[in-house]
Order: structure tokens, then sequence, then C-alpha cells
């Protein structure tokens, strides 16, 4: 089971490091949390999701990596260029708050995937 999984007070949470206890799930924590797990993956884990190196990736894909890279870079370029030309308030309502809900929505799912029935007969997850 991975500490991360669900929302819990029981033994696992009391292993956590106290930084870990503080971050998890406490709103507006877990917003962001979703790009620091992308650049330095689930804790005990080495790598980036960034990095064509990584051992998540095949050596075939490593151009794809990169080009994804690319990308995420000219995104960041046009979120920078839209906040000088309309302003913080205007992407904070365009872009942040989208965003917000586009991860709580990943939330909801990842956590639908990973957590069933409480009958022990039924699979889990319940999706299969």
């Amino acid at each position: 089971m991975y500490l991360a999984d669900y929302p819990d007070r029981g033994p696992c949470c009391s292993l956590q490091d106290p930084l870990g206890r503080l971050g998890r799930l406490k709103f507006p924590w877990p917003l962001f949390a979703f790009p620091f797990y992308l650049w330095a993956r689930s804790p005990g884990k080495t790598g980036s999701h960034y990095d064509p190196n990584c051992d998540l990736f095949q050596p075939s894909e490593r151009r794809m990596v990169l080009t994804s890279d690319a990308f995420m870079l000219g995104m960041v370029g046009i979120l920078a260029a839209c906040t000088a030309k309309l302003g913080v308030l205007a992407m904070f309502n365009l872009y942040f708050m989208p965003y917000c809900i586009n991860v709580i929505w990943l939330d909801v799912v990842t956590y639908l995937h990973h957590h069933g029935s409480d009958n022990p007969a039924e699979k889990l997850p319940w999706y299969r």
C-alpha cells in the first residue's frame, strides 16, 4: 500500500516524516503535488518524468521525452507572455482556476482507481 493513496490517521500515516504529514492532503498542497511528482517521482524512487534517461523510459522513447520537454517549455513561455499581456488576475481566472479543477478531477479519478468496495469478495479496483 502506498502511503498517499488515501487519508489515513493510522500507523501508516504515523510512519511518515513531519514534512510528509504536513503536506499530505492538506489543501492546497495536493493541487501542486502533481508537477512535483512529475519532477521527482514518488518518495524512494529516482529519476524524473522529464529526464529521457530515467528508468521509466525505454531508450527508443528518448526523442519523445525530449519533444515533450520542448513543448512544455514552450507552454511555459506562452503562459509567461500571456501573463505579461493580460495580467496576473486574468491568467488566474483563465488558467489557474481550470488547472485546479483539472487536478481535483485527476485526484478523484486516481482515488476511485485505487479504492473499491469494502466487500473483500469484489475485485479491486472496482473498474475491472
